[in-house]
């Protein structure tokens, strides 16, 4: 095959395959913002236990900063949270010590978890409710009635109370002997 035939070839299979493919499509906000907040947790749960248990801080810095580094592009649907983002980057840069650092990424963390928490939990718009006006029960004339042909209703006769009867006492179960040899 020559050259060109391999060049056509190549340009069909590309124009074919350039027809067929789907746009990505992104996942539903809140299925998002959902997975979002798992990986939060996750990245958290991971520094806390560098924090506590190494006193590694320099690394949970670390550690906190790149997950929010990369989280934040990801929720550009969720501006807020995207400003708690930088928010709290800045002011861990402006301080002098690592804990300290790591401390305020950590507040920033949970502060942009339940950011996101309260936009999936907030309730999602009703359809606009239709303009049509309710049609109204049809109104039937009922005869009034005559102060004679009402009738008095009576309240139930009271059945007379039985009697109480005393409690009798209940004698213990007998017991087995066991006979003597």
């Amino acid at each position: 095959m020559t050259t060109r035939g391999l060049a056509a070839l190549a340009l069909v299979a590309l124009l074919g395959l350039r027809g067929t493919a789907d746009e990505p499509r992104l996942p539903d906000a809140t299925a998002f913002d959902r997975l979002v907040i798992d990986t939060l947790r996750d990245v958290h749960n991971r520094g806390a236990d560098l924090y506590n248990e190494s006193k590694d801080f320099v690394g949970t810095y670390r550690v906190y900063q790149g997950a929010l580094a990369t989280v934040r592009p990801l929720i550009g649907h969720r501006p807020a949270a995207q400003k708690l983002i930088d928010a709290g980057l800045e002011a861990a840069d402006k301080e002098a010590s690592a804990d300290r650092k790591a401390f305020l990424l950590h507040e920033t963390i949970e502060a942009v978890r339940k950011n996101l928490k309260a936009a999936t939990a907030a309730p999602k718009k009703s359809p606009e409710p239709t303009t049509k006006k309710p049609e109204e029960p049809k109104k039937t004339e009922t005869p009034a009635k005559q102060p004679d042909e009402t009738k008095k209703v009576e309240p139930p006769a009271k059945k007379p109370e039985e009697p109480k009867k005393p409690a009798l006492p209940v004698a213990p179960a007998p017991r087995a002997v066991k006979p003597k040899h």
